[in-house]
């Protein structure tokens, strides 16, 4: 799956069967229920786990989306662990260097889950459901075209990029000896960046693209599953609300 737009609606899980705008406020909610969790405890730690991974299970992501998405999460967050010397603590039930460890781990594991439960939400939404998803939720209508308008350019330039990256390593351009190909490919990046910005423009204008275009069924009846993943986002999102108070407290 080398197209960047792949990765939008490749799971197969039953998530997939509920109503496009009940995926996008599950998968908010499950998100900001993952950054509320206090994970400094044991309960948090499963919580956050078991939440992720049935979030995981329910969208079905391919085993190959799995693997990029670990790959990334290492890649990202892996180097946590590396500021352990400069983290400051103050605790009286562990070693210090324990606790420094313990620190960068919950924001390794934290981020982890917000990436995870990102990705199988991605997963679970086609761009046109994201569209017509966002266009039944009760925001304004500016925001839904600018929102779409903005994944959708950024899954371009990601496309676009490696279009061009595979274009160089055909040429044989990659290696380290090509040092100028280093402080040429901005230009030719840029360059092609706005071609495809006004063709973009072009192709809105001739078919009539605009905010009356995000138009929303209004005959759209909730199913019995709708409901029930509603109300199990909430109800994470309400338990991790109260065990963050109860920290705070």
């Amino acid at each position: 799956m080398k197209d960047v737009f792949a990765f939008w609606g490749c799971g197969k899980g039953p998530l997939k069967s509920l109503h496009a705008h009940i995926r996008i406020l599950s998968g908010i909610l499950l998100g900001v229920s993952c950054l509320l969790i206090p994970i400094h405890s044991i309960n948090g730690i499963v919580l956050i786990s078991i939440v992720t991974t049935c979030w995981c299970v329910l969208a079905a992501i391919p085993v190959r989306m799995l693997i990029r998405c670990t790959v990334i999460s290492l890649i990202l967050f892996f180097p946590f662990f590396l500021l352990t010397p400069w983290i400051v603590v103050d605790s009286s039930t562990m070693t210090p260097t324990a606790d420094r460890f313990a620190q960068a781990g919950v924001i390794a594991l934290r981020n982890t889950c917000c990436l995870f439960i990102t990705a199988s939400t991605i997963a679970v939404l086609a761009i046109q459901d994201l569209h017509y998803g966002l266009a039944r939720i009760p925001i304004p209508k500016v925001f839904v075209v600018l929102i779409v308008q903005l994944i959708n350019q950024i899954m371009l330039l990601m496309e676009e990029t490696s279009r061009i990256i595979s274009v160089l390593r055909l040429r044989s351009a990659s290696g380290v000896r090509d040092t100028k190909v280093l402080f040429s490919f901005p230009i030719v990046w840029m360059i092609r960046m706005l071609f495809r910005a006004e063709r973009t423009a072009a192709a809105m204008t001739v078919r009539g693209y605009g905010i009356k275009a995000v138009t929303a069924d209004e005959n759209v009846k909730l199913t019995i599953a709708d409901v029930l993943m509603i109300i199990c986002a909430s109800a994470i999102l309400t338990v991790s609300i109260f065990m963050r108070l109860r920290i705070i407290a």
